[in-house]
């Protein structure tokens, strides 16, 4: 008999959300929680595709939530996604709460439990995932998208997820105010989808944007040549 979803266990849920990510992008969550153990009788089916929707997701710890569109067949009607598991081409893969999106599932372990994540996901249909561009797009730009400055990365902090950029001198800009120092966040540093790592005197280049607040920040930050920044080393595997 297949097996069919009859409730929420005691004590499944809270706890479930926030605490995880404390190992994804930008490095900025507060740790993984015990995550809740799957059901004795639950089987996971690798091969079969799912389709459901995004409840939520948290870009800067790097992970979130689907819920699939048929009730009862995943452990409380949500799965775990971590962003190394989004196909996309964008340099700093993440999710939009509401999209409509297609995944896998498969039984992980995490620190000693059995549960689930989502695996594979992108687009119904199975388009990889770019919400870059959209972004992008809403940006305003000193002296356009596509024009390069370069200068040195002073440091950057994965676990705070920023870091700044000093300008080289020399250059003239189309719009006043910029400052010789910028801001660098996690979601610029392009490390070819990889999770930046600690840098420290670095010689970048990169894009300026302005926010509405009128701060001026890196855009799309690379390795000289457009090369992809260096990435974080993988985590320690957990203790036995």
């Amino acid at each position: 008999m297949p097996w069919v979803f009859k409730g929420t266990p005691k004590g499944y849920g809270k706890g479930y959300g926030k605490g995880w990510g404390g190992g994804g992008k930008g490095g900025g969550g507060k740790g993984y929680r015990t995550p809740q153990a799957l059901p004795d009788d639950y089987v996971a089916t690798p091969g079969v595709t799912y389709t459901g929707t995004v409840m939520a997701y948290y870009k800067f710890q790097g992970y979130g939530f689907i819920t699939p569109d048929q009730a009862g067949v995943i452990p409380n009607d949500k799965v775990f996604v971590f962003w190394k598991n989004i196909n996309s081409t964008d340099r700093y893969p993440a999710l939009l709460k509401d999209a409509k999106v297609q995944f896998t599932i498969a039984e992980v372990e995490k620190q000693g439990v059995k549960t689930l994540q989502a695996e594979n996901v992108c687009e119904v249909g199975g388009g990889a995932i770019t919400i870059q561009d959209e972004t992008d797009a809403k940006k305003v730009f000193v002296g356009g998208q596509n024009l390069r400055y370069t200068g040195t990365l002073k440091f950057f902090l994965p676990k705070q997820g920023y870091g700044y950029i000093k300008i080289d001198p020399g250059y003239q800009y189309d719009k006043e105010g910029v400052p010789e120092e910028i801001r660098a966040e996690a979601a610029e540093m392009n490390c070819g989808g990889q999770n930046p790592g600690y840098a420290e005197d670095l010689k970048v280049e990169f894009g300026i944007w302005v926010t509405t607040k009128g701060a001026f920040k890196a855009y799309n930050v690379t390795l000289p040549g457009g090369a992809p920044m260096p990435v974080a080393p993988p985590p320690a595997p957990a203790p036995a």
